[in-house]
């Protein structure tokens, strides 16, 4: 597997309306103009951190228990194969969203870390 670069962080949180508003009002982090809209907003959504972006997650279930980082990789199947050859679990399988293939693994301590293929081609 190539680790390319860190591509985002995400946090983990219980509650989006409440998350949205402590990042975007009260840290006054921006969301892109272009993601504003975005119809995951329920579960995810991405601020504009130039240049890792930050995400929060709907995840209940490790919200509070840490961050997960998204490490960029050139294939996501690929790297998935190889972790799951190692014997570490994959946590959620892989997936496509308009901008990018992604799956989440486990490490030994059980802290996500997100395998993540932006279609363009750029990391970082």
């Amino acid at each position: 597997m190539n680790v390319r670069a860190i591509d985002f962080v995400a946090i983990h949180v219980s509650d989006m309306k409440r998350s949205l508003a402590f990042y975007g009002d009260v840290l006054g982090i921006v969301i892109p103009p272009d993601d504003a809209d975005h119809p995951m907003h329920h579960m995810w959504a991405e601020f504009d951190t130039h240049p890792v972006t930050v995400a929060i997650v709907h995840d209940p279930d490790h919200a509070g228990k840490g961050s997960g980082v998204a490490l960029a990789v050139d294939n996501v199947d690929s790297a998935v194969a190889e972790v799951r050859a190692a014997g570490h679990p994959i946590v959620m399988e892989p997936f496509e969203t308009p901008v990018c293939f992604m799956a989440s693994i486990a490490d030994p301590d059980g802290n996500i870390l997100y395998l993540h293929q932006r279609k363009d081609g750029t990391a970082g």
